[in-house]
């Protein structure tokens, strides 16, 4: 008889489901699949809203989240739903390439992810502009970099304003631009006057669009209105803020001279925009009258007679004569044939104003012989006072100019006085004294000078004054329309008035500060040229994709 031991039955442990196998067995197993791709399709748009709302509209960070929140969990369900043919896919031999794929991508957005973190805390800024439209000049750098005081510019723009659309765009570089230079001392914003006119009211702003300068520590602010929105007007508007002492320009009055009292564009006579413009500069700027002040002013910095039409008194000349023998600054905007007494007053200083109005046949503006067109190639810059001024020009013309000469033979001048012409005619140009003649009948084509500057110690036939602090400077233009308000903003003109101050006050960090022109390069190609570029546009490239396209699928099937 033989026994067998039964061996105890062991307790079998409880089975439990797990959370997959949980939501996989709420769902039919004929609808599962739909359902799977239902909710993962609703988990992906809802993480992607989430992501445009919390980019987006920060207001509404909540909302993002609760919808990011939502969609990441309609995600997970579709996944758990779906998980074994998932993890049949994953790691099946397609799945793995798919796999590996993802783990790239991934990679690859951790890695620019990284790359974009480095880079803007360390940003790096390259100017590849033909003409460094982007780049700031110098001196505009060594200004921003030793401010010492926090400043705030607050631009007032109406969106949508067709008017002042195109310079809004380059306001908000610029601005951008100062403050990075600046090292976050200058921060900047902009309002819409119309969303928030009390802040417009406050600085007291009622023509739109302006800029507004404030210094945070000491309250001083100054506006700017357009167009002066140049990288020039800003940096002088820093300095302004920031308590930089302003030199004083004078426009002499009592002899007829252009009023600067209208700024409007269209003003033919008024040089009120100038004015603005010296303002601008950081000058301070006012009129001078001897009849009122016989003396000129100790803190002149430099006047300025803006075509005078009356004659000068012998005790203005004097005034004048000896201011610049004490080393002072005039700049004279004259207009052919002018009054006696200034053609002797100039004279005097080693300039000769002569009689007739320029007629320029080789170039001049609109077909307009008497309005000469100054080219760049014109102006002289080959000395440091003429580079200074003219350097920074492209064109200028004048509507109506004299022409200008040394009073003496080069040979015959003293060494006290130094003459050079500023800008020169073509050789097709002659002298007029009829106004209506806009040819040179008879007369003999020459090259002729409508702007020359002198430094002088002493007049002519005269001995420099003994402990004179400085040489004399004088600027002269044969013409005063260039600088009118209808006529400033052409070309180079304002630009030439202000670095002939900025000459006059030695002040030329200033007139380094020049706006950029925007250089158009346009693609000249013939005929056939550009047959070859559409052919390889429209066939040859997508032909090659396609090829390619097809390599990698046989290689791949």
């Amino acid at each position: 008889m033989s026994t067998s031991t039964r061996r105890p039955l062991r307790p079998q442990p409880e089975r439990r489901g797990t959370l997959v196998s949980a939501v996989q067995g709420a769902i039919p197993t004929t609808a599962r699949g739909v359902v799977s791709l239902i909710l993962s399709i609703g988990g992906i748009l809802g993480l992607f809203l989430g992501a445009i709302v919390l980019l987006f509209f920060p207001e509404l960070r909540n909302t993002g989240y609760t919808v990011a929140a939502v969609g990441g969990i309609l995600l997970l369900v579709g996944v758990m739903l779906s998980f074994n043919a998932i993890r049949q896919s994953v790691t099946a031999r397609r799945g793995r390439y798919s796999t590996n794929t993802i783990v790239m991508i991934v990679a690859f957005i951790l890695l620019a992810t990284l790359v974009y973190v480095v880079a803007s805390r360390n940003a790096v800024r390259w100017d590849t502009t033909a003409t460094r439209q982007f780049s700031l000049a110098s001196q505009t750098i060594g200004i921003l970099g030793s401010l010492q005081e926090p400043i705030k510019a607050t631009a007032f723009f109406v969106p949508g304003d067709s008017v002042q659309q195109p310079y809004q765009v380059p306001v908000e570089n610029l601005l951008d631009e100062f403050r990075h230079r600046s090292g976050g001392r200058l921060s900047f914003e902009f309002v819409d006057p119309d969303v928030n006119p009390t802040l417009a009211r406050r600085y007291g702003i009622s023509q739109y669009p302006a800029v507004v300068f404030e210094s945070l520590d000491s309250g001083r602010i100054y506006r700017l209105q357009v167009p002066l929105f140049q990288e020039r007007d800003f940096a002088s508007a820093i300095l302004i803020v920031t308590g930089v002492e302003r030199k004083q320009v004078y426009f002499l009055t009592g002899h007829a001279e252009r009023p600067i009292d209208s700024t409007d564009p269209t003003n033919r006579l008024s040089m009120g925009l100038a004015a603005n413009g010296l303002a601008a500069d950081n000058y301070a700027v006012d009129t001078l009258a001897f009849a009122e002040i016989p003396l000129v002013p100790t803190d002149t910095a430099a006047i300025i007679m803006g075509g005078p039409r009356l004659e000068l008194t012998e005790t203005d000349a004097t005034i004048l004569h000896d201011y610049l023998k004490q080393g002072g600054r005039l700049m004279v905007l004259t207009e052919p044939n002018p009054p006696q007494s200034l053609k002797d007053f100039l004279a005097k200083w080693g300039v000769k104003a002569n009689d007739g109005t320029i007629v320029d046949l080789g170039s001049s503006l609109a077909a307009q012989p008497q309005t000469p067109l100054i080219k760049k190639e014109q102006l002289f810059s080959n000395t440091r006072d003429t580079e200074e001024i003219a350097a920074p020009l492209d064109q200028v013309y004048f509507p109506g100019s004299a022409s200008l000469e040394t009073i003496l033979p080069a040979e015959e001048m003293p060494v006290t006085i130094q003459l050079q012409p500023l800008a020169r005619t073509t050789i097709l140009s002659c002298l007029t004294l009829d106004p209506s003649v806009s040819t040179c009948p008879g007369a003999v084509p020459n090259v002729l000078f409508p702007a020359v500057v002198v430094r002088a110690l002493a007049p002519i036939n005269e001995r420099p004054v003994q402990n004179a602090p400085r040489d004399a400077r004088l600027v002269v233009i044969g013409d005063t329309d260039f600088a009118s308000n209808f006529h400033l903003f052409s070309l180079s003109n304002y630009d030439l008035f202000l670095n002939s101050v900025n000459w006059l006050t030695e002040d030329i960090s200033l007139a380094a500060v020049r706006p950029k022109p925007f250089v158009f390069r346009q693609l000249v190609v013939t005929a056939r040229e550009m047959q070859l570029i559409r052919g390889m546009s429209w066939f040859v490239l997508p032909v090659t994709m396609a090829v390619l396209a097809g390599i990698a699928w046989w290689r791949r099937r």
